[in-house]
Parts: structure tokens; C-alpha cells; sequence
């Protein structure tokens, strides 16, 4: 077949201009040709790794059992990032370390965002199969660390350990998505991931509180152990794709070590100090001024230093110069940090406000959890079928939104019909962005070797932070808010009840939940009060990040999903792509890092990232 110059890639940039080629069958010397006969073809970029992309395609029952070994790593990574909300009290209270629980979550969510674009290169170098095994061992070794831990600090680690790992299954469970279903057949998929995010999600404090109930706390992660041995030997059993080629040595040339400093100590040092701000140190303080003044100059310099500077950067500005991906990065950014933010504090306003145990608090939560699964397979069915992309991830933002503003309207006295009506909003918007924004940026990734892989980890990174910093951020807002209102509003109460609250320790009350129950009727009414008061400021920190999140949405792309099979390019177009690729890797270095933006060498920075492929 013969393909329409004008839709082939344009190689001055590496980019393909449009997400459908037109192509004329041959004609036969008794027929005259029709015009304007074609098939539409849509290509996505090979990984660079010396593998074919539809050699990674999967089908039938290999493609079942990948999957489902797939949705059991990201069920256990979704799971650990909520199922610590029910031990904090017993675990503080057994190590005498109620001054460090914060670091439970805390440090887990630092480090499965600081390392997300670190996994994602690693997938591209040594293969999405080794990569993913050792992200899966890592989160193994992290959970039963915690299972065994004798002490705060070594539980801690062991959650540092297990966000090592858990960033790395989150990272290539939606890089494996992306490359064993072609992207016509994405939307479930990415719908799936969504769902079994969501029930993950609310399922931990279930699960949480059942062990820390019933058994022990240590088996919130022993759990994992078994569950997560069994998606390993499963994995391993039907993702089977071709090796990635070139030596383990050559490849180790190709990793950005300093970048990958430089991002992991800006960003720890800036969620650092929101941690330790309004609760260890004022905010005014030089320690949290200092924190947020380096870590926020170092993470400048690594933007600058992966975008210009950088030979083989961790984010190629060929990437991220691309608006609509980007966009739909910081749309999910935004998504998932209000997500995560009314995840956690809608746990403790139903635990704390309305004394539910960890059991009854995760079965309310499930209006939200089952909006977000209902909407993500109803808008991955309706998105495959009718192709359109944006204007469902529009009324996800817009939906979300509203749904944001209702929860601050929660009050301690709500009645069930509110909370329920309030929270199904929230869980629609998160059901329609989520797989919508994923697929829109994908759709325009650049055509260069690697392309839809960095597309991803680029916005799979942006998502990351995006949670990490909400959870924070909430766990920030909360604490200060608490402290703030909690002192001038005891002043205003009747000399009795000072006199009660005199013997409480009250900014431990946030860590203790269960000292309240302790009180008089009348000081339980003025404490949970003033929770309620915190837990809003959280819920209007919420709307913050849906703005963001709908300001992201308005400038993703208007394409459609392609409808066709995607198909391998002709043979003379990939060897004129590989020409052109040579060429690219050519360029001199100091030309390729300074040149102009529209320039023939912009993407030579990121050619040259996979340049060993080809050797």
C-alpha cells in the first residue's frame, strides 16, 4: 500500500501531526481507481528498546491472566496507601511514638512520587518484565519489614521501602496497560485500573480495622506477602515479551543519575516542610522557611537540568513540550489530589464525628467508591464506542468540582441522604477524568522511539505528585486549622468545661480519637466541632485542587480515539524513520541541548535516550 506523503511523520520534529494516516489500496490495470478509497490507520511509537509494538500485544486467556495479575500489584499498592488509617493509634500507642505517625503515610507517599519517572526510564532501558518483577519484590520486602518491624523507625522504613516499590507496580501497571492492549481497545482497561483503585481504596480501612480488630496489625501487611506472590508467579507466567536489547552495562550509561537526585531531594525537602509545618515547627520558622526555599530552588534546577541540559533526561522536553499530554497530567494531578484528600478525611470524619469503627467508616465510604466504579466502566464502553475523549473528561473536571464544593457543606449533624448525596458527585467526576485524560495524552504522544512510554510516566509522575502533595497538604490543613480554632474557641466555653478539657493534652486529640469518647457529652460536642471546622478547611483545600484539575482538562487534545486496528508502519516508512532517527543521533550534542524550540534537532535529546537499540 501507498501512504499519503502529507500524513506521513514529519520528520523535522519527530511528531506525527495527525492520529490517522489515509492510505490507497493498488489498482488494477482493468479498473480505474476510486477515489478517495482508504483505511485508517493509527501508529504509536515503538519503545526504542529493539522490541515491535504489537509484538507486546497480548490476547485470549494470556491476556486475562496478565491482567489479572496486573489489577492484584495495583490493588496491593492502592491498598497500602489507606489501610494504615485504622492502626495509628495502636501502633502509636505500642512504640510510644505518637509524635511519628504521620511518617506512615507520609513517608510511603514520598517515595512512590519522587521515584515515579525513575521507574519510568528504568521500564524503557532493562524491560517492563524485569522492572516490574523488581518493583514487586521491593514492595514484598518493604511490607514484610513492616510486619516484622520492633520499633517506630524500622516501621517506618519498612513503609519507605514498600513506596519504593509500590511506585514502581503504579508506574508500570499503566506502561503494561498502554502496551499489551492496542489503544483501541485501551478504554476498559484503563477503566478497570480506575475501579481497582477505588475499591482498594476503601476496602483498607476495612481490612485495616478487621486485622487490628480482630487479630493484629502486623497482618496489614503481612497480607500482602501471599496476595502479592501469587500476582509475581503470574506476571511471570503470561507477560513473556521479546528482550529489550543491549547490555546491562551499556544501559546503566543511559540512566540520569543527577536529575534523578536532584528531583528526589527537592521534592522530599518541600513535602518535608509541609509535614513538619503547623505541627513540629511554625510555619514562620527557619527550619520549614529553609526546607521549602532549597527544595523548591532544587526543583527548579531539575527542570532545568532535564529540559536543556540533560543527554539522557528522565522527562525528554520532547515530552513535555507536547501542551495537550501535559495538560492531561496536570488534569490528573489535580484529580487524584482531591481524591486522595477526601478519601482520607472522609475516613476520619465518619470515624471522629459520628463514631463509626474502621469497619463501618470504609461501608460508608462505598456511595463515592461505587460512583467511581459504575462511571469508569460506563465511560470506558461509551468512550470506545462513540471515540470521543475530551468532552468526557470536561464533565468528569466540571462534575468533580461540584461535588468537591458539596462536601464542605458536610456538617456534624448531616443526615445519611446528605453525605451520600454529597459524595456521589466527587466519585462521577474522578470515574469520567480519570481514563479520559490518560488516553487523550497517550493519543498525542510523540511518535519518537519511546514516546508513549515517557507520554506516560510523564503524566503517571504528574498524578503521583499530585496525591502525594494533597495528602500532605490535607494532613497539614488539618493539624494547623486544629490549633488555630481550638484555643480561641475554649476560651468562649463555660468554666466547667475548661476546667474538664484542662486535664487533655488537646492537639494529641487529632492523633487519639479515642480520649474523646472519654468526655462529657458537652466537651465531645465543642471537640468535634472544631474537628469538623478542620476537616472543612481540608474539603475547601479540595476545591483548589479541582480547579486545577478542570484548567488541565480545557486544554487537552479535541482528537478521537482511533477506531481502527492499529497496524505495524509500512516497511519503506520504517526504514525511512530509521534514517531519520540516525540522522537525529548524529546531531552534535551541543547543538541538540541549545537548540531553538521548532529546530530539525529538538528531539535528538530524546533519540539519543534510546540510541542503543539500534547499535
Amino acid at each position: 500500500m501507498t501512504t499519503i506523503n502529507s500524513n506521513k511523520r514529519d520528520s523535522d520534529d519527530g511528531l506525527d501531526r495527525s492520529s490517522h494516516a489515509q492510505t490507497i489500496p493498488p489498482v488494477s490495470d482493468s479498473a480505474s481507481p476510486e477515489p478517495f478509497a482508504e483505511e485508517k490507520k493509527f501508529f504509536e511509537s515503538d519503545a526504542g528498546d529493539g522490541t515491535k509494538r504489537e509484538d507486546m500485544y497480548l490476547h485470549g486467556k494470556a491476556l486475562a491472566l496478565c491482567l489479572l495479575s496486573i489489577y492484584f500489584c495495583l490493588f496491593l499498592f492502592a491498598l497500602d496507601q489507606t489501610i494504615i488509617v485504622t492502626l495509628l493509634s495502636e501502633v502509636g500507642n505500642k512504640f510510644k511514638g505518637f509524635d511519628k505517625i504521620g511518617w506512615l503515610g507520609s513517608g510511603f507517599l514520598f517515595a512512590m512520587a519522587v521515584l515515579v519517572a525513575f521507574w519510568g526510564k528504568l521500564a524503557l532501558l532493562f524491560g517492563r518484565k524485569y522492572t516490574m518483577v523488581a518493583a514487586i519484590i521491593l514492595f514484598e520486602a518493604g511490607s514484610l519489614m513492616c510486619a516484622l518491624a520492633d520499633s517506630m523507625n524500622v516501621l517506618i522504613g519498612g513503609r519507605v521501602l514498600a513506596g519504593v516499590g509500590g511506585g514502581g507496580i503504579q508506574t508500570l501497571v499503566f506502561i503494561l496497560i498502554t502496551e499489551i492492549l492496542p489503544i483501541h481497545k485501551r478504554p476498559l482497561g484503563m477503566a478497570l485500573v480506575g475501579s481497582v483503585f477505588a475499591v482498594a481504596s476503601v476496602l483498607g480501612p476495612l481490612i485495616g480495622g478487621a486485622f487490628t480488630t480482630h487479630v493484629t496489625w502486623r497482618w496489614c501487611f503481612y497480607i500482602n506477602l501471599p496476595v502479592g506472590g501469587l500476582a509475581l508467579v503470574l506476571f511471570c507466567w503470561t507477560f513473556n515479551p521479546p528482550k529489550a536489547k543491549g547490555s546491562a552495562r551499556e544501559k546503566l550509561r543511559y540512566i540520569d543519575y543527577f536529575g534523578t537526585m536532584l528531583l528526589t531531594s527537592g521534592l522530599v525537602m518541600i513535602l518535608v516542610a509541609i509535614t513538619l509545618g503547623g505541627r513540629d515547627y511554625p510555619w514562620h520558622s527557619g527550619a520549614v522557611i529553609s526546607l521549602f526555599t532549597i527544595g523548591g530552588i532544587i526543583t527548579i534546577a531539575f527542570f532545568l537540568w532535564t529540559f536543556k541540559f540533560a543527554k539522557h533526561p528522565l522527562i525528554p522536553w520532547g515530552i513535555a513540550k507536547v501542551y495537550q499530554t501535559t495538560a492531561a497530567g496536570v488534569a490528573l494531578f489535580g484529580m487524584f489530589g482531591y481524591f486522595m484528600a477526601s478519601m482520607l478525611y472522609l475516613t476520619i470524619y465518619f470515624q471522629v464525628i459520628h463514631n463509626t469503627d474502621a469497619w463501618h467508616s470504609g461501608l460508608r465510604l462505598l456511595p463515592e467508591i461505587v460512583a467511581v466504579v459504575i462511571t469508569s466502566m460506563i465511560g470506558g464502553i461509551v468512550v470506545k464506542k462513540t471515540t470521543y475523549i475530551k468532552p468526557f473528561a470536561i464533565a468528569g473536571a466540571s462534575i468533580g468540582f461540584i461535588g468537591c464544593g458539596l462536601l464542605t457543606l458536610l456538617k456534624v449533624d448531616s443526615s445519611n441522604h446528605e453525605k451520600i448525596g454529597y459524595m456521589i458527585p466527587v466519585g462521577i467526576g474522578i470515574g469520567l477524568q480519570m481514563q479520559s485524560c490518560l488516553l487523550g495524552g497517550q493519543v498525542t504522544a510523540p511518535k519518537f522511539a519511546g514516546g508513549v512510554i515517557f507520554a506516560t510516566s510523564w503524566m503517571n509522575f504528574l498524578r503521583s505528585i499530585g496525591g502525594a502533595l494533597a495528602a500532605t497538604l490535607a494532613d497539614a490543613t488539618y493539624t494547623t486549622s486544629f490549633v488555630d480554632k481550638v484555643g480561641p474557641a475554649l476560651a468562649k466555653l463555660p468554666q466547667s468545661i475548661q476546667e474538664e478539657l484542662s486535664h487533655y493534652d488537646l492537639q494529641k486529640l487529632i492523633n487519639s480519637y479515642g480520649v474523646i469518647q472519654t468526655m462529657s457529652p458537652e466537651s465531645q460536642t465543642f471537640i468535634k466541632n472544631v474537628i469538623m471546622d478542620s476537616i472543612r478547611n481540608v474539603f475547601y483545600m479540595n476545591l483548589g485542587f479541582a480547579v486545577i484539575s478542570t484548567i488541565g482538562v480545557i486544554f487537552t487534545t479535541n482528537k478521537r480515539l482511533p477506531t481502527a486496528s492499529v497496524a505495524p508502519r509500512d516497511e519503506d516508512e520504517t526504514k525511512g524513520e530509521t534514517n531519520n532517527d540516525s540522522k537525529e543521533v548524529d546531531v552534535d550534542d551541543d547543538v541538540a541541548h541549545h537548540a531553538p524550540l521548532g529546530s530539525n534537532t529538538e528531539s535528538a535529546s530524546s533519540v539519543r535516550d534510546t540510541e542503543f537499540a539500534s547499535k
